[in-house]
């Protein structure tokens, strides 16, 4: 866990050091998030794309093949109600 001690400037500012700038790859003007818990403040980078953060998240929830997941489909297919032609 990377820690660093930082000081409050008198404007309410704080500088994050380099290190921790530099391997969370924050960029000038980005904005990021702030929680508190309790007494401690959370902070990290706001995410650039949701779309490659969900990226791969739903990976193998259905299947981890072709045929896992065509099983899965066709036992949900025969869930469905079917309508009078």
């Amino acid at each position: 866990m990377d820690q660093a001690i930082i000081k409050v400037s008198s404007k309410r500012q704080i500088t994050i050091p380099a290190a921790i700038y530099k391997k969370l790859g924050i960029q000038p003007g980005q904005k990021l998030f702030l929680e508190v818990h309790g007494d401690k403040l959370i902070i990290w980078p706001k995410t650039k794309s949701y779309t490659e953060l969900l990226a791969g998240s739903l990976k193998d929830i259905y299947g981890q093949t072709k045929e896992e997941i065509d099983v899965y489909v066709r036992k949900e297919r025969e869930t469905w109600e079917k309508t009078p032609s």
